[in-house]
């Protein structure tokens, strides 16, 4: 076991033992709470603990209970990787200071990601236990990057957070409205979170004693602070999207207070500030938006991703570079990714075969795709995006719909391959034609009839910059 993930054991066999009570209760009840028993009394003092320690519930009600105690240890086994990864950092030294002029105002800008293939292996805990292996894109959208970030210090000691996009607008000026991120009803969850874990909050920094609230941390910090967001993106769009504006906030934010966050620092910060959310998630969106162009990232084993990075040739996704043969479309679907990346993370902990197999698969598939981009072969291009699209549907399969399906069998006569980006079941399709005559056939196709009034085709370019932060 690598250094640092020993409590990992703990949600592999709470969430294992939930699952076999759920499916022995659903056949023999009597036999499920005799199971429940015998593992309460197996339990030693230092296990006793352990699982004190995670918050899960003592009540004698619950042990005798099948159902209800399975529901608990699948929430415990979840909440303990979550809590492993955020606790992976030490605590600041110091607190955040503002470092801008008066009338400076910090900008941040960053592409979407097109995942090529080999997501999942980067998340954890298969990441954290085994590693991972993407290949992914940097793209701007409609000749922009559609992700940006603004901040600035008001003289006020409140924060204000505005999204452009969701045309909202909130003031926080406690503590309390700061923390309440895990809320489910909390707006404006990823920049409050972004913005605690970045020293916002007593956990986060050393503040001085009198810096006991939200008003005094700000005085002491040197004035309120004014975020903005933009996301030119549509919600559930499987491009990465979420942990892309974490990261553009952390690195505007340290850029706030003088500092520029390593890649390592960045990339790690956003794997803790998805957790913090309890969204879950890996590594390779926030790697994918923030490093320019198109590559292949490798991390091992370990709580903290160290990724290595290889180009590739672009020339075979670019559509400014294969004569237009690649398609951007949004389907006009979407689905939250955190309900599906529980159904594969459960799997995975409950050492389920197939999805350690799939796993596997998706680990070893990066360097094929790889060598078809570099030779130009767009016909192995697109047959390996079929490869991947599968991957995802058998690891997930609910991650297609009917939908997504009449659409791809409109396509199928003009295409070598397809995908549905990110998590599945909604959001962007990435499309290789066979030739520009059939993009263009497929293009007309879809909009002469689109199936529905949200669907439509986005222009893309790999971009060239990846994340930016400007100070203005």
């Amino acid at each position: 076991m690598t250094p640092g993930l020993e409590r990992l054991g703990i949600s592999h066999s709470l969430h294992s033992l939930g699952t076999v009570l759920l499916g022995l209760n659903a056949s023999d009840p009597a036999a499920a709470r005799r199971v429940l028993s015998e593992a309460r009394r197996s339990l030693s003092p230092a296990q006793r603990a352990e699982l004190a320690s995670l918050g899960f519930p003592a009540k004698a009600a619950l042990w005798a209970d099948p159902v209800s105690w399975a529901r608990a240890a699948h929430d415990a086994a979840f909440d303990n990787i979550g809590r492993t990864i955020v606790l992976s950092r030490e605590r600041a030294r110091g607190h955040p200071a503002n470092a801008l002029r008066s009338d400076e105002i910090v900008w941040g800008r960053a592409p979407a990601r097109l995942d090529l293939g080999g997501g999942w292996s980067d998340t954890p805990p298969y990441s954290l236990e085994h590693g991972g292996r993407v290949i992914n894109a940097a793209v701007d959208l409609n000749g922009q990057p559609p992700i940006h970030v603004y901040a600035r210090v008001v003289p006020k000691p409140e924060i204000h957070i505005n999204s452009i996009d969701h045309g909202a607008r909130t003031v926080i000026r406690s503590l309390d409205e700061l923390l309440d991120y895990r809320n489910a009803t909390s707006g404006f969850a990823l920049a409050k979170a972004a913005l605690a874990l970045a020293g916002f909050s007593p956990d986060a920094a050393e503040w001085p004693v009198r810096a006991r609230t939200l008003e005094a941390m700000l005085r002491t910090f040197g004035g309120g602070i004014e975020l903005t967001t933009l996301a030119a993106i549509p919600s559930g769009s499987g491009l990465g999207t979420s942990s892309i504006v974490g990261a553009v906030i952390a690195a505007v934010v340290h850029r706030l207070f003088g500092r520029t966050l390593t890649a390592r620092e960045l990339f790690h910060f956003v794997l803790r500030l998805e957790q913090e959310l309890t969204t879950g998630g890996g590594w390779q969106d926030q790697i994918g938006g923030a490093v320019p162009g198109v590559k292949v990232i490798t991390a091992g084993a370990g709580l903290i991703p160290d990724p290595k990075i290889r180009a590739v040739a672009p020339d075979i996704l670019d559509p400014a570079m294969n004569g237009g043969k690649t398609l951007l479309y949004y389907t006009g679907l979407r689905r939250l990714a955190k309900n599906i990346l529980r159904n594969v993370v459960g799997n995975y902990l409950d050492g389920e075969p197939g999805s350690l197999r799939t796993l596997r698969e998706l680990h070893a598939f990066p360097p094929g795709m790889r060598t078809a981009m570099e030779r130009r072969d767009m016909a192995e291009f697109g047959r390996l995006i079929d490869v991947a699209w599968n991957l995802n549907k058998r690891i997930d399969p609910a991650s297609s719909t009917p939908e997504v399906e009449a659409i791809l069998d409109r396509l199928r006569p003009h295409m070598f391959g397809a995908k549905l980006l990110g998590a599945g079941g909604g959001g962007f399709l990435l499309v290789a034609c066979k030739s520009a005559k059939d993009a263009r056939e497929a293009k007309r196709k879809l909009e002469a009839r689109p199936p529905n009034p949200r669907a439509r085709f986005f222009e893309f370019g790999v971009s060239r910059d990846g994340l930016c932060v400007t100070v203005c």
